[in-house]
């Protein structure tokens, strides 16, 4: 889940615990003491919590190798601070590879896998991050299709206080994964990342 913690990240948590399943949350900035609350509920939940971006605001973000180093260590910090974990995994905003960032990705990946820093972009999207989200029906499907040959999937989802149909989508998402016999568990510096292909 990127984008939390949000009004919507105890409705996902209370999802995830009734599942018995376990998620990773990518936040953002938010240096509130609610905020930091829902990031201490997520870790005390048994979930992965890992950085997302302090400001996501993607031509700040990606103006040089510097820009994005310090944005990452203003939330690697809060999420430290409010949690007293140091978290070790992170999420481009926008993905590994995108159209902010292609003068500087290859050096910002180089620098942060030589801090020890792991990322993970995504093999499938509920799609619910567009201006107007779609029904909790049509995240449900774009979810589960074509899941037939796929041994391991990263979903990408949102923890916005505006996708209400994410939270009302994720029972079934849940359900259909594990019908499909996938196991749900949250991303650690041991699981293998999914990334982009790099353009040549």
């Amino acid at each position: 889940f990127d984008d939390g913690p949000s009004a919507r990240t105890p409705e996902v948590l209370e999802i995830l615990e009734r599942y018995g399943v376990k998620g990773t949350f990518f936040v953002v900035g938010k240096d509130t003491e609610q905020a930091k609350q829902w990031m201490r509920d997520i870790v005390a939940a048994g979930h992965t919590i890992g950085v997302h971006s302090y400001s996501h605001d993607y031509p700040k973000v990606y103006a040089s190798v510097e820009a994005f180093l310090n944005d990452f260590a203003q939330e690697y910090h809060l999420i430290l601070e409010a949690t007293g974990v140091a978290p070790q995994i992170f999420r481009f905003p926008g993905g590994s590879v995108n159209a902010y960032n292609g003068a500087t990705y290859r050096e910002i990946i180089s620098e942060m896998v030589r801090r020890g820093f792991v990322y993970y972009d995504w093999n499938r999207q509920t799609g619910d991050a567009v201006k107007k989200t779609p029904s909790s029906s049509v995240l449900v499907k774009n979810a589960l299709s074509k899941l037939e040959g796929t041994s391991r999937v990263i979903l990408l989802a949102h923890d916005s206080k505006r996708y209400t149909n994410m939270v009302q989508a994720l029972p079934s998402i849940i359900e259909g994964s594990q019908t499909a016999g996938f196991s749900l568990e949250a991303l650690t510096p041991e699981v293998r990342p999914i990334i982009f292909d790099y353009p040549g």
